[in-house]
């Protein structure tokens, strides 16, 4: 059998390499009239030379340390010059820094090598063979969908040995003339390493201003004015190594350092944009055609916006050529929309363009996706951004902002996941200083996972279904990899992600998801079968447990490295995670529900035990939300102490006495007890039952009613008492002496003395309301003149004795069903007692209908002819 596929495969690699190895040789060889060699310029400050260090040895990482780091910028001439020394100090330091490579753009750039010296006990080795330099085209951002073209020039040097100390100098000249010869950029005074030197030096035309702003230091520059020109010097002497905590936000720098910039403000930034972003070329025939068909395809503005979006988002592949200007200023949309690929900035121009066409204002906007909001504390250049975003007026002049480089985002135009950018500058005439990006809040969960595990008894298999709904970011983020990843890899991801909690559980169907595009929510569901689920506990072979842990959400929880912390800690943000596990149970647990809240300045997690009325459903909900995207240094402590509480609380265990899941024989002390709760309900009966009140004095035979209207209902609900009552001491197992065994045991998992209390109590009051509802019903059809206040008795009582139990099984910690369930049998118990009450105390028809007595009194009635002689007499 022939595999094509394989095949074709090689034949397209190997004309790939074949192909990348002639780009290879080209750029090397085009590249080298780009590198040369020439003395160090007059211009720079030559430093005493140096070979020896005072730094110990013990404090360096990575093999080697700096002497000398030696950094010089002539703005006017626009040079850079380069001077470092280094001493390697182990083995690694030999295999690690034996190369020296430099990069630089060879489109408005020149490499020229100085010098390249190794000094070897005191004596130098010149290194420096331009032959031996290879430039090379690296493409570092190529995964990235980024081409810049830069080259690097790289020196392997030979014969390297610990102790060597390495020195190079060299000059790079020309800069990118998209700026205009305007100077900025950042420099850190400190390293991770100790260094014995730094010099930082720029010499500036003396009619040119340099903003500068220091960051975690206090080193200024000397300032000196001589020959026309303005030099800051920054010399540095025995610096210490930085100390620099893991973890640290990708806006936080540890080193210190200082911000230059000939910008004096963020509107001479925008000033400086404004033309690079102009569009000068007319929209070609198929742009246009497309604008159209989304115009005319669509009604309002925002689903027009929408629609445009979507096209830029989903069908012009992300690919930037970043070469020079071609960093900065984005391409033509037209080109763009031909081509089909381009990058943030060429994004951004094509949505802009297709908007405005259809009068929707529309303005690209310069953000920072590692500085975010932090922006704003740096000096105003070009360099504090790296990405583009749109800004969209829609009516009412409401604005919104978009990233148009997000794929697959779906959504109404109010719900559309931005990332956390914080600060954009707007291109935009008259724009005087950053704005503040708003994008959709996560009110509501980003993750909602629902696992339900179906135990139906002790020893079989556990099925567990899945149920993951993914909203915002989290939508966008599944549905690219739905559409990337096979639903077989990712099924085989799934159930390992399980598999590492439940080694032998196997996927039942294969995972399916719904995509409900218009909310922006897409949905997993999963199905699994458990073996094996519950296990002996360890140490006592008679109780057999099960642990749930919400998986989901605890990936999402990092813990910190480091605790003692001078930096502050990253966490992600925005994060809101809800995961609920349903445990459908085969016997009631009488455990108690619980509640917990632990929150901090940085998150908020909730964790919430709920069992069901019946004790049969257990409900666990954990909720995990960030407020905030990183932990100030000073706040560690805290943070950790409490995310240790959060941590501590996640897992749920449920412990099972092997001898309570089968019945057992008669519990014939408890069967006896019964029986005499009986007999003196029984005598208690009797006693009522001869209770035999007097009827009201203004009371005649005339007045007599039968048994009707509401009280009807009541007769009702009073037949059917007994059979409820009968139903609940059976289905309890009161009776079971495994049950009583296993709760008196102070060996068992589900010792528990005030169990049996309470189950006592409730066998004791069942018995006593059966005997008192048989009674009930009986004088209630005989029209005995006692039903009114037992029924009074019967209603009120009922309504006590739930809350009595409840109250008591509460305060023993023991379960009493979800809250819900609880306060539902109160609250129909009060009904009742609230109604009844008060008609069989208040009701004309409960006082003309109970009017029989036991014994009835005997009354004189005259005939109608001995009343008129007593009336005459």
């Amino acid at each position: 059998m022939k595999h094509f596929y394989p095949e074709n495969k090689l034949r397209s690699l190997s004309v790939a390499l074949l192909f990348l190895a002639l780009i290879w040789q080209h750029a090397t060889i085009a590249a080298r009239r780009n590198v040369s060699q020439a003395p160090e310029p007059a211009w720079i400050k030559k430093l005493p030379h140096r070979t020896e260090t005072n730094i110990n040895i013990n404090e360096v990482n990575g093999g080697y340390h700096f002497l000398l780091m030696d950094q010089q910028y002539e703005v006017a001439r626009q040079e850079v010059y380069s001077h470092s020394i280094y001493k390697i100090t182990t083995e690694e330091g030999v295999q690690n820094s034996s190369e020296i490579r430099l990069s630089f753009d060879p489109h408005h750039e020149q490499l020229q090598f100085h010098k390249v010296i190794v000094w070897r006990n005191g004596k130098p080795i010149d290194k420096l063979n331009l032959n031996k330099v290879k430039v090379l085209q690296r493409e570092s951002g190529m995964d990235k969908g980024i081409y810049d073209e830069s080259l690097t020039a790289v020196l392997v040097l030979d014969d390297i040995r610990v102790g060597d100390v390495v020195e190079y100098a060299c000059t790079i000249k020309g800069s990118n003339p998209v700026f205009g010869g305007r100077f900025f950029n950042s420099f850190n005074l400190q390293g991770y390493d100790p260094m014995d030197e730094r010099l930082l030096r720029i010499v500036m035309p003396e009619s040119r201003k340099l903003n500068y702003k220091l960051y975690l230091t206090d080193k200024k520059p000397a300032i000196t004015t001589a020959n026309g020109s303005t030099t800051y010097t920054w010399h540095l002497k025995n610096l210490p190594g930085t100390v620099v905590d893991d973890g640290t936000p990708s806006w936080y720098d540890p080193y210190p350092g200082v911000y230059l910039s000939e910008f004096n403000s963020w509107a001479e930034v925008v000033d400086w944009a404004l033309p690079l972003y102009e569009i000068n070329q007319k929209l070609s025939k198929p742009l246009l055609a497309s604008i159209d068909s989304i115009k005319n395809t669509y009604g309002s503005d925002e689903d027009r916006m929408t629609a445009a979006l979507r096209f830029v988002q989903d069908e012009v592949r992300y690919l930037g050529f970043e070469a020079g200007i071609g960093g900065f200023k984005p391409r033509p949309p037209s080109e763009v929309y031909a081509n089909r690929f381009g990058d943030c900035k060429d994004k951004a121009q094509l949505l802009c363009a297709m908007l405005r066409q259809m009068d929707i204002k529309a303005y690209p906007a310069l953000v920072n996706s590692n500085t975010q909001g932090h922006i704003s504390e740096l000096l105003p250049s070009p360099y504090a951004f790296n990405h583009c975003i749109v800004q969209v007026e829609l009516l009412g002049g409401k604005t919104y902002w978009y990233d148009a480089t997000i794929s697959k985002q779906r959504g109404n135009y109010k719900n559309i996941y931005l990332p956390n950018y914080g600060k954009a500058l707007l291109i935009k005439p008259n724009t005087k200083a950053l704005a503040t990006v708003t994008g959709t809040a996560a009110d509501k969960p980003e993750v909602k996972v629902k696992e339900t595990y179906y135990i139906n008894d002790f020893s079989g298999d556990v099925e567990l279904e899945v149920r993951t709904e993914y909203s915002g970011s989290e939508a966008d983020y599944q549905r690219r990899h739905f559409s990337t990843t096979s639903i077989k890899d990712i099924g085989k991801t799934y159930l390992n992600f399980y598999a590492n909690t439940y080694p032998e559980i196997e996927s039942d169907v294969e995972i399916s998801y719904e995509d409900d595009i218009y909310r922006n929510s897409f949905t997993v569901f999963e199905k699994y079968t458990i073996p094996n689920f519950w296990t002996d506990q360890a140490g006592n072979e008679q109780v057999i447990e099960a642990w749930f842990t919400p998986q989901v959400l605890r990936s999402y929880i990092s813990q910190p490295k480091t605790s003692k912390r001078t930096m502050p800690l990253a966490i992600g943000y925005p994060v809101h995670v809800e995961q609920t596990i349903n445990i459908l149970l085969p016997e009631t647990w009488n455990v108690s529900n619980d509640e917990l809240t632990v929150e901090d300045d940085a998150f908020l997690f909730t964790k919430s035990e709920k069992y069901s009325n019946s004790g049969t459903e257990l409900e666990l909900t954990y909720t995990y939300k960030t407020k905030q995207d990183h932990v100030p240094a000073e706040a560690t402590s805290q943070y950790v102490r409490k995310q240790k509480s959060m941590l501590d609380a996640l897992s749920y265990g449920l412990t099972y006495h092997k001898g309570i899941g089968s019945k057992g024989g008669t519990a014939w002390p408890v069967a006896g007890f019964a029986l005499i709760a009986l007999l003196a309900a029984g005598f208690g009966a009797y006693k009522l039952y001869h209770w035999d009140p007097q009827l009201p004095e203004n009371y005649t035979m005339g007045d007599s009613r039968s048994i009707g209207g509401w009280l009807v209902l009541v007769a009702i609900g009073l037949v059917g008492t007994p059979f409820r009552l009968v139903f609940g001491i059976l289905s309890e197992r009161y009776f079971d002496a495994a049950v009583w065994e296993n709760i008196l045991d102070t060996s068992s998992g589900v010792y528990s003395p005030a169990l049996a209390g309470i189950l006592t109590m409730e066998l004791v009051v069942n018995v006593a309301y059966l005997v008192f509802s048989l009674l009930l019903i009986y004088l209630f059809f005989q029209r005995r003149s006692s039903v009114p206040r037992l029924m009074v008795i019967f209603y009120a009582a009922n309504f006590a004795f739930i809350v009595l139990d409840y109250a008591l099984i509460s305060l023993m910690g023991l379960g009493t069903g979800t809250g819900a369930d609880t306060a539902k049998e109160i609250a129909q118990a009060f009904i009742a007692a609230a109604i009844w009450v008060p008609y069989f105390n208040l009701s004309h028809r409960v006082k003309a209908t109970f009017v029989e007595r036991l014994h009835p009194a005997w009354r004189y009635q005259p005939e109608a002819e001995e009343v008129e002689e007593i009336v005459i007499a």
